[in-house]
Formats: C-alpha cells, sequence, structure tokens
C-alpha cells in the first residue's frame, strides 16, 4: 500500500515538474475540430482519455466476473445451509465389520 503511494506521488510530482517545464502552445486537430493548448496540458488529457477508455472497455468483463463470483457464493451458501441440517438416513446401516469382509 505505501509503496503505491509513493509511486503515485512520485508520478505526480514528475507530471507537474513536466507541465511547468512544457509552457509552449500546441495546436491539436480532430477531424473538424481543432484546439491549441500547452504540450502537458494536451499529453495529460491525452493520457486521460486512454485510461478512460481502457477502463471502459475492461468494464463488461469485470461486470461478468463479480456476476459470477456472487452466483457463485450465493451456491456455496446455500450448500452450506444444507450441509449444516442433519438429513434423515434412507438406507439402513451396513452389517459388515471395519475390515470390509463379510461377517
Amino acid at each position: 500500500m505505501r509503496f503505491g503511494l509513493v509511486l503515485s506521488l512520485l508520478l505526480a510530482i514528475l507530471a507537474v515538474l513536466f507541465a511547468v517545464q512544457n509552457p509552449q502552445p500546441m495546436e491539436v486537430q480532430l477531424l473538424f475540430f481543432s484546439t491549441e493548448g500547452s504540450t502537458a496540458l494536451v499529453l495529460i488529457l491525452t493520457f486521460g482519455l486512454g485510461v478512460t477508455v481502457g477502463l471502459l472497455s475492461s468494464l463488461p468483463g469485470r461486470i461478468r466476473a463479480r456476476r459470477e463470483l456472487k452466483a457463485l457464493r450465493k451456491k456455496q451458501q446455500s450448500e452450506d445451509s444444507d450441509t449444516s441440517t442433519p438429513k434423515p438416513s434412507s438406507s439402513s446401516p451396513s452389517s459388515k465389520s471395519e475390515t470390509g469382509s463379510p461377517s
């Protein structure tokens, strides 16, 4: 946990340093849309868009896995509750001895 926090803090500091050192404007064109912004801002927005697309593309698989996990947990709970209540035995005890040979 601490390693991830320290790594995130270092990446944030590097991003701020990058933004401060790259204030020059950059023009971005996409189809009929055109805008101008700092190099750092354009790169940060592009990175954010990439992360968003990645998360959205993995969302269906994560939802499916969560549903399956929930179903398996529910099934396991129902099986556990079934085994916790003793059921009457329909067969009579065997007349064989413990060694398995007939008496």
